[in-house]
């Protein structure tokens, strides 16, 4: 009988332990971040996870590229230009239009010749996703 026992803990230990694994974490953060490149990660992350961080630094003549590195889901980026006068320590007034939008899938790019300034960038998860965003700053062609 202590055998049976035994053998049931082990079992239920077990199956602990896969629908732990099943369950897996989910993140969605930003993994580099300097002036001129970004880099959103997800894991298992939910619809509706959301980003948003700057700056990122555009000179004039330069463009911003975003390359879908995602093995599944899609992800909305979108740039806004912050106010000159911008504070470190509000949130940027995000009520007027984006002024690069993109919904990406895997595999997929994006750019746009922008004005120069600094950008705070938001990326919201449209369904569940895995993968990468890279958003760069290059000279313009």
């Amino acid at each position: 009988m202590k055998h049976h026992k035994t053998i049931f803990r082990i079992a239920v230990l077990t199956l602990s332990a896969v629908m732990f694994a099943a369950c897996g974490k989910t993140e969605f953060k930003v993994i580099d971040n300097t002036e001129k490149k970004m880099v959103v990660a997800a894991e298992n992350a939910d619809k509706n996870s959301m980003i948003m961080t700057g700056s990122l630094e555009v000179r004039e003549g330069e463009q911003v590229t975003v390359t879908s590195e995602l093995t599944k889901g899609e992800v909305c980026v979108e740039l806004y230009l912050e106010a000159e006068d911008q504070s470190i320590e509000e949130l940027p007034e995000l009520d007027g239009e984006p002024i690069l939008k993109a919904n990406l899938k895997p595999g997929e790019a994006a750019s746009a010749e922008m004005q120069a300034g600094s950008y705070m960038v938001k990326a919201t998860c449209l369904g569940k996703t895995s993968g990468m965003i890279v958003i760069e700053v290059k000279s313009g062609s």
